[in-house]
């Protein structure tokens, strides 16, 4: 089984990405979803969303658990998973995962940030095999948009082809203020 049907019995590729980013960013964010360059496909940020509002948001450490930080990195990848479907229309491209940089919303003196990114990384190897394994860094930040307790940004690089455009948000769309 490949890595897209492997995602798609996990229920993964279950959504209209197209109308969650035409929906207003509560953050008033001003990014694209993606860029490739090369056989290199750069993902922006992701957060744990669950119908439109941050998912398991909060502090790590002081209002959020590390089991419950581990679920939000594991939603918020599969967001990042969604937005690589998307861009290369079929995850079997992917070839692997280069990096992943996890930000937890730490509170002082946290010091698990590398087992909360362990729940992204696990997801990545169930999709993916060993080639979900990547270079990677959990950093403790204080303060993600959202109060979101994680936020993930990923490349991995992808069998040649074309990458569909990325999909800005409602906010990239507007002049600077």
């Amino acid at each position: 089984m490949g890595a897209h049907a492997r995602a798609t019995a996990l229920g993964i590729l279950d959504v209209d990405l197209v109308a969650m980013y035409g929906n207003e960013d509560p953050s008033g964010a001003m990014f694209i979803s993606h860029v490739a360059h090369g056989d290199l496909l750069h993902l922006s940020g992701t957060v744990a969303t669950r119908d439109g509002a941050a998912h398991l948001a909060g502090i790590v450490g002081q209002d959020v658990t590390v089991d419950q930080a581990r679920e939000a990195a594991r939603v918020a990848c599969v967001e990042s998973l969604r937005v690589m479907a998307y861009a290369l229309g079929s995850l079997d491209r992917v070839q692997r995962m280069i990096t992943l940089t996890g930000y937890v919303n730490s509170a002082p003196a946290f010091e698990e940030q590398p087992r909360v990114i362990n729940g992204a990384t696990e997801l990545l190897v169930e999709v993916f095999g060993q080639s979900g394994l990547c270079a990677r860094a959990a950093i403790g930040c204080q303060g993600l948009a959202m109060n979101s307790s994680v936020e993930l940004v990923m490349t991995c690089q992808f069998a040649g082809g074309d990458v569909v455009s990325a999909l800005p948000t409602p906010a990239a769309g507007r002049s600077p203020r």
